[in-house]
């Protein structure tokens, strides 16, 4: 009885003394931000951890997430001159927002890059490939901020709607959608390798089967 009475003191007097942790979330940072972000992060008071998880989209560009039961006002402070030294305004948050929620003087850290859907440019121009069926590859896709034009393998052409959400491409067809995944792999070429931007389907759709297709547009100067 004894035994279990000097083990529940212990824990009590080791959770008493448990540090406060910052848990950080970055999103499109480059490496050259993360370095001095991790830089910065250790000169303030506080143990940090980075989170893989992605960034809600509640979330402002650089907001701090605190637990109103015990805030630092100190260290509240070393955390906001961070993101200002990095160029941005945070945001303070006092409450639980998209199941986020801290206690016991824990802080989130949430700092988003530039690489962000309002920055994103399409290209004006591409074409399909690596198609689900062979006929629709080579078909010209042709992007505005108003929509997509496709140019069907018929000569027709249709409009649809797109949007870049959440690092992926979204085309819309009537009650569907089609997401593409972004990346810049290099092309060969009858010049040699070029670089690309292309963005692979990430569905199989039942229709239309032209939306089966990866768009690619590839740099040849």
């Amino acid at each position: 009885m004894k035994n279990g009475i000097l083990v529940g003191l212990l824990l009590v007097l080791l959770s008493a003394c448990q540090q406060p942790t910052v848990y950080v979330y970055t999103e499109a940072l480059t490496v050259k931000q993360k370095q001095q972000l991790t830089e910065k992060l250790q000169s303030q008071t506080l143990p940090f951890q980075f989170n893989d998880l992605p960034i809600p989209k509640e979330f402002l560009a650089a907001t701090l997430a605190l637990s109103k039961d015990k805030l630092r006002i100190t260290e509240i402070e070393q955390l906001a001159n961070i993101m200002q030294a990095m160029g941005y305004q945070p945001q303070i948050n006092y409450v639980s927002v998209a199941n986020h929620h801290y206690s016991n003087g824990n802080i989130g850290f949430y700092l988003r890059g530039e690489q962000t859907e309002r920055h994103f440019k399409m290209p004006k121009l591409m074409r399909t490939t690596a198609c689900s069926k062979d006929k629709y590859n080579d078909l010209q896709a042709i992007f505005s901020p108003k929509g997509v034009d496709f140019t069907l393998p018929n000569g027709t052409g249709t409009q649809l709607t797109w949007e870049y959400s959440e690092g992926y491409l979204v085309i819309y067809y009537q009650s569907t959608s089609q997401s593409y995944t972004h990346t810049t792999p290099l092309v060969s070429t009858p010049f040699g390798e070029k670089p690309s931007d292309t963005f692979a389907y990430n569905a199989q759709l039942e229709k239309p089967e032209w939306l089966n297709c990866s768009l690619q547009i590839v740099y040849m100067d």
